[in-house]
């Protein structure tokens, strides 16, 4: 049988066995697939650090002939090493909750390579920022929420943010409506990018408030969306 081969970003791992690891890959090829690695923890072959979240891997595995879900990896390397993701304190704890969250919202097992290539680029920008960086996250959930389906729709505005509806408007529509100084935030959100060049713009208890709101909406949006168990670390760093 052939030999597949992709490009993949490590989502989640989970130990398996004496020596090997249950890993979770969002593959550019085939989207969403989990693999067996065998003797990641054995003396000889001992890599967990290729495994981290986020990490992009170059892959290759035999596909089941029954279409099983869980294969076993024949080689896996470093697609992409970064210099700072998985060694600076803030960055790390941002890309475990991102992880987290591209766990729960990433449902296809079919390729979208357009998903793939901003989730790559994003976290190649973010690694290469020596600094205002920390506004990352907010602005890549909010742009990943174009590849979901829920983006904002901006055709038309208001004082208030509907959270369920996904629109702006002058009266209250919902039980799920941002106050009007929550909108503020949220629309300057809507306006920024992260780029080489882009500065931090929100303080710490904006920023918390924002992550909230964008968590409520996602919870709203998504199917068996849980809020994610590292987010409380993130509230602790920006504090």
């Amino acid at each position: 049988m052939k030999i597949l081969e992709t490009k993949a970003i490590v989502l989640s791992s989970l130990k398996y066995g004496e020596t090997s690891l249950i890993i979770r890959c969002f593959t550019q090829e085939f989207g969403l697939k989990s693999f067996i690695a065998k003797g990641v923890f054995s003396k000889k072959k001992r890599n967990t650090s290729l495994y981290f979240p986020l990490s992009e891997i170059d892959l290759s595995f035999q596909p089941k002939s029954n279409e099983q879900q869980l294969v076993f990896l024949k080689s896996a390397q470093a697609s992409y090493y970064y210099e700072s993701l998985h060694f600076h304190p803030i960055k790390s704890a941002i890309v475990f909750f991102l992880a987290e969250i591209l766990n729960l919202v990433l449902k296809e097992e079919s390729s979208n390579q357009e998903v793939y290539f901003y989730i790559e680029h994003s976290l190649k920008e973010f690694d290469q920022k020596k600094e205002d960086f920390a506004d990352f996250h907010l602005i890549f959930l909010l742009q990943l929420s174009h590849f979901l389906g829920f983006y904002p729709n901006l055709e038309q505005d208001g004082n208030l943010f509907d959270l369920e509806n996904g629109f702006f408007s002058n009266s209250n529509s919902s039980i799920n409506m941002l106050k009007a100084g929550e909108t503020v935030l949220f629309k300057k959100l809507l306006e920024l990018s992260f780029t080489e060049d882009s500065k931090n713009t929100f303080n710490q208890p904006q920023r918390s408030l924002l992550l909230e709101i964008l968590v409520k909406y996602y919870q709203i949006h998504t199917t068996n969306f849980k809020k994610p168990k590292s987010l409380q670390v993130l509230h602790e760093l920006f504090s």
